[in-house]
C-alpha cells in the first residue's frame, strides 16, 4: 500500500516530486504578498543595509545595531539581492527565496533521513507531510531564519540517523558543516537540540558507542572555519556588545518572561500543534502512537527501535523546554517537525492494517476537520473582509469544504490512502489560491505598500513618520526615513521644504500636528498640503489606522491630490 508505488522508481523521480511540491507550497504570492511586519521588514532591510554599505560584518536596522542573531542569514539574502536587483531597488522576493530553499532543504534531508528508517515508500510521506504542513508553507513565505534553520536542522538529524545505523566520515563531516551553518543562521538552537538529543538518549538506552563517530577531526575543523571566523570580526567590531546585547538583550529575556507580548502559559505549542501542522494531523496521532509502542518493545539491538528512540529524544526534551520558556511564538517548534513528519511516515505504515490504530486515527480526523473547517472559513471571511473588491474565491469555498468533508469521511473508515490523497489535492489548491491570490488582496492590512505607492512619486527631501513606525515602512521607503522620536523633533525644531509628514490621526490630534507643523517652516512662502491619506489596519497591533500625508512646498505650487478617504486641503504658514 502506499501513495505511489514507491520501490519502482529511482530517488531522483520521488525528490523531483517533492521538490515540485515544495515549489508549488512556496512559489506563489512570493513576490505579491505585502513585506511582513515586523520580523521580516527587519530582516531584509538590514540585508539592504549590509548591500548598501559594503558592511558584511556589522547588522543594522537604519542607524541601529541589530544584535540578535548571527550574520548568516543576511549573507544568504544578500547573494540573491545583489544578484537579482540594482542598487535602491527593493524586491522581496530575492530575500523570501533563501526560505524557500530552506524549506526544500528540509524536505529533502527529511526523505534521507527517513530511508535509514522506513524505506523509501516511508522517506516519501514524510517528506510530503513536512512539505504540506500550514507553518512550513508560511515560513517559506516569509524572508527570516526559521525555513533555512529547519532545512539544516533536518540535515543534521538525518546524519545522525544514519551515523546511528553506520559510522561514516562523509556523512560526520555534513553533520558538522550543518550544525556550524545553523549556528551562524539563528545561534545556539540546533547546537541545544542535539545535546538533549543525545543526553537523553544515552540515559534512555545506555547505548553510546555510536556517538563516537560525531568526532571527525575535518568535520570540526570546518565548524570551527565557518564559526569562527565572523564571530572574532564581530566581537572585535563591538568591543564585544554583539554577544552581551544577542544573550542578554534577546535570549535572556525570553527565557525569563515573555518578550515583546510573546508570553503564553505551558501547553500552547501543544495546543496550537494541530493547526501548524495541517494537514499532516491526519497522521500524527496514529504516528505518534505507533513510534512510541515501537520503541517501547523488541531486542536493544533493534535498529528500527533505536531509530525511533532517537527521534523521540529529538522532539521530546526540546519541546518539554519550549513550553516551559514564558517567550512563545508558533515558529519555535518548526526544526521538530521533520521528527514528526517521520511519525507520520510510521503512522501510515501501522494504519495499513485494518481496524489498526482506530481511536487515534479518528481523533486525527475529527482534528484534521475541525481545523480544515475553520482554516477555510477564517482565510475566506479575511478576504472578504480585508479586500477591496469581491474575489472568485468565495464561490469555491464549498469546494474546499467537500474536499475537507471527503479526507475526514475516508480516515474515519480506514480508508487512509484516499484520506491522504484526497487531503493532499485540497492543499495543493488551498495553498496556492491563499498565498498566491487572496493575501495579496488583502488591501487593508497593506498600509506600508499603499503609503509607498502615494509616496514614491513625490520625491520628498526627508520623510517623517512619528507615529506609524513599523520597519516595513523602512524597508519600502529606504533607510533615510525619520520614525518615531527623530520625526517629533524634525517636526518641533524645523521643517524645510519637500519634508514629508506621515500622520496617523488615531495616534495623534491631527490639528495639533498640522498647526505644530505649520510654525516650524523656516521659509514663510511655503506651505503644507495633503497629497494623500488612507485608512487600514495595522495588524501587528491589532489597530486601525488613519493615515493623511502632508507635504511641505512652495505656496500654489503643490496640487492637493484627490483621494478618496480624504478631503485635500491647503494650508498658508500664518
Amino acid at each position: 500500500m502506499g501513495l505511489i508505488s514507491t520501490e519502482r522508481k529511482s530517488h531522483k523521480f520521488y525528490i523531483g516530486i517533492l521538490i515540485a511540491l515544495t515549489l508549488l507550497m512556496g512559489l506563489p504570492g512570493l513576490s505579491k504578498i505585502q513585506v511582513i511586519d515586523r520580523d521580516e521588514a527587519r530582516y531584509a532591510q538590514a540585508t539592504v543595509q549590509m548591500v548598501e554599505s559594503g558592511d558584511y560584518i556589522n547588522i543594522k536596522f537604519q542607524d541601529r545595531a541589530r544584535n540578535k542573531k548571527p550574520a548568516g542569514i543576511y549573507w544568504m539574502q544578500a547573494v540573491f539581492v545583489k544578484a537579482f536587483t540594482d542598487p535602491g531597488e527593493r524586491a522581496i522576493w530575492t530575500h523570501r527565496i533563501v526560505s524557500v530553499l530552506g524549506a526544500i532543504l528540509a524536505v529533502f534531508a527529511t526523505y534521507w533521513g527517513t530511508l535509514t528508517v522506513l524505506g523509501r515508500r516511508g522517506a516519501f510521506i514524510s517528506g510530503v507531510v513536512l512539505t504540506s504542513t500550514i507553518l512550513m508553507a508560511a515560513e517559506a513565505h516569509i524572508a527570516k531564519t526559521d525555513a533555512m534553520l529547519c532545512g539544516l536542522s533536518a540535515v543534521v538529524l538525518a546524519c545522525l540517523l544514519r551515523l546511528q545505523r553506520q559510522n561514516n566520515a562523509k556523512t560526520a563531516i555534513l553533520f558538522w558543516v550543518a550544525l556550524a551553518l545553523a549556528i551562524m543562521v539563528k545561534g545556539p538552537i540546533t547546537i541545544a537540540i542535539v545535546l538533549l538529543t543525545l543526553i537523553a538518549y544515552g540515559v534512555w538506552s545506555r547505548d553510546v558507542r555510536w556517538m563516537r563517530g560525531l568526532i571527525n577531526a575535518p568535520g570540526i575543523l570546518l565548524a570551527i572555519l565557518i564559526i569562527v571566523p565572523w564571530t572574532v570580526a564581530i566581537t572585535l567590531e563591538t568591543g564585544g556588545a554583539f554577544f552581551t546585547e544577542a544573550v542578554g538583550g534577546d535570549l535572556a529575556p525570553k527565557m525569563a518572561g515573555g518578550q515583546e507580548s510573546h508570553g503564553a502559559p505551558p501547553g500552547y505549542y501543544l495546543a496550537t500543534l494541530p493547526i501548524l501542522f495541517w494537514p499532516g494531523v491526519l497522521l500524527l496521532l496514529p504516528g505518534i502512537v505507533f513510534v512510541w509502542k515501537a520503541a517501547g518493545k523488541g531486542s536493544q539491538s533493534s535498529d528500527l527501535k533505536s531509530s525511533l528512540m532517537l527521534l523521540i529524544c529529538w522532539v521530546l526534551p526540546f519541546w518539554i523546554i519550549l513550553e516551559l520558556v514564558p517567550t512563545k511564538l508558533p515558529n519555535y517548534p518548526l526544526p521538530l517537525y521533520p521528527a514528526l513528519a517521520i511519525f507520520c511516515a510510521g503512522g501510515f505504515f501501522a494504519l495499513s492494517n485494518a481496524g489498526a490504530l482506530k481511536i487515534s486515527r479518528r481523533l486525527s480526523a475529527l482534528l484534521f476537520f475541525a481545523v480544515g473547517i475553520v482554516l477555510i472559513t477564517v482565510v475566506f471571511a479575511a478576504d472578504g473582509y480585508y479586500s477591496e473588491s469581491p474575489s472568485f474565491s468565495v464561490y469555491v469555498y464549498p469546494v474546499f469544504v467537500a474536499f475537507v468533508f471527503a479526507a475526514t469521511y475516508f480516515m474515519w473508515f480506514g480508508e487512509v490512502r484516499k484520506s491522504i490523497v484526497t487531503a493532499l489535492i485540497l492543499t495543493g489548491l488551498f495553498a496556492p489560491l491563499t498565498f498566491g491570490h487572496i493575501l495579496p488582496r488583502l488591501g487593508d492590512l497593506q498600509v506600508s505598500d499603499r503609503l509607498a505607492d502615494i509616496i514614491q512619486a513625490e520625491r520628498p527631501a526627508r520623510i517623517l513618520s512619528p507615529n506609524f513606525t513599523e520597519p516595513s515602512l523602512v524597508y519600502n521607503l529606504g533607510t533615510d526615513i525619520y520614525l518615531g522620536d527623530k520625526a517629533d523633533r524634525i517636526i518641533e525644531q524645523e521643517l524645510k521644504s519637500e519634508d514629508l509628514i506621515i500622520i496617523d490621526k488615531n495616534e495623534a490630534l491631527e490639528t495639533h500636528q498640522r498647526l505644530s507643523m505649520a510654525r516650524k517652516i523656516s521659509d514663510k512662502s511655503q506651505c503644507i498640503v495633503t497629497i494623500g491619506a488612507l485608512n487600514g489596519t495595522n495588524y501587528s497591533k491589532g489597530d486601525p489606522v488613519d493615515i493623511t500625508i502632508y507635504k511641505v512646498g512652495a505656496c500654489g505650487a503643490l496640487k492637493p491630490r484627490e483621494m478618496p478617504d480624504a478631503e485635500p486641503n491647503t494650508r498658508p504658514v500664518p
